[in-house]
């Protein structure tokens, strides 16, 4: 197989997002449950500024996904496949050599 410049140029920047320890502990509490900026902040005791800012990059390379209720806006993973990656991972970082 293959793979193209656009798709390893994707898939770099996945990686580059996934490797921020706050990028990662935000798309873990996102796994549980969709949350608000102001409930994703409170439960990673971050700044809602710098959540954002960090929601936006996660959102750019299309691991978090957001929708609109009202004047909220709710994030969670983008689909099934973003919550495979996660628990894979943690399961290989977990292994015991």
């Amino acid at each position: 197989m293959t793979l193209s410049n656009q798709t390893i140029s994707e898939v770099t920047d996945l990686f580059k997002a996934l490797s921020d320890p706050g990028r990662l502990k935000i798309i873990y509490a996102l796994s549980d449950s969709e949350m608000s900026v102001t409930e994703l902040a409170e439960s990673l005791d971050i700044e809602q500024s710098s959540l954002s800012h960090q929601l936006k990059i996660l959102k750019n390379v299309r691991l978090v996904s957001v929708r609109r209720e009202g004047r909220k806006r709710l994030y969670s993973l983008a689909d099934e496949h973003v919550y495979t990656l996660l628990t894979q991972v943690i399961s290989h970082a977990n292994e015991k050599r």
